[in-house]
């Protein structure tokens, strides 16, 4: 199975105070295929810093590149473009341009399931692990 991830999930996996960190470390062993962006990787080291963890972030970023589990999906101008056309279409019910991106990723690949904590993702008619 190949599962989009999600930064809520990086976050939840990396502090073990969050209130779905037990929940991530279960789930991590239900899909066989990560992909990720490099949007959610910004999102995510940029909250890691944000709460006064940059250690952790960097810590993540090194460990996420050199991950060869997980795919990490660079945006190119047309799927960029798509992200925004999302964006037109979910920002009404609280999707943020990353999530847009990660939805327009998921479309392209034929992605159903993702690893996150982001109500959104089923809004937009994706399922949650």
């Amino acid at each position: 199975m190949t599962a989009f991830v999600d930064s809520s999930y990086y976050v939840a996996r990396i502090q073990p105070h969050d209130q779905w960190h037990k929940q991530a470390v279960r789930a991590a062993d239900s899909a066989s295929r990560f992909v990720t962006s490099a949007p959610v990787i910004n999102e995510t080291i940029s909250l890691l810093q944000s709460r006064g963890q940059l250690s952790a972030a960097l810590h993540f970023l090194q460990e996420i590149r050199a991950n060869p589990a997980v795919e990490i999906v660079y945006l190119d101008p047309a799927l960029q473009s798509e992200a925004w056309d999302l964006f037109y279409r979910w920002s009404g019910s609280g999707a943020n341009p990353v999530d847009c991106a990660s939805f327009a990723i998921m479309r392209r690949r034929g992605i159903k399931k993702a690893f996150t904590f982001d109500k959104h993702f089923k809004t937009a008619g994706f399922q949650i692990l």
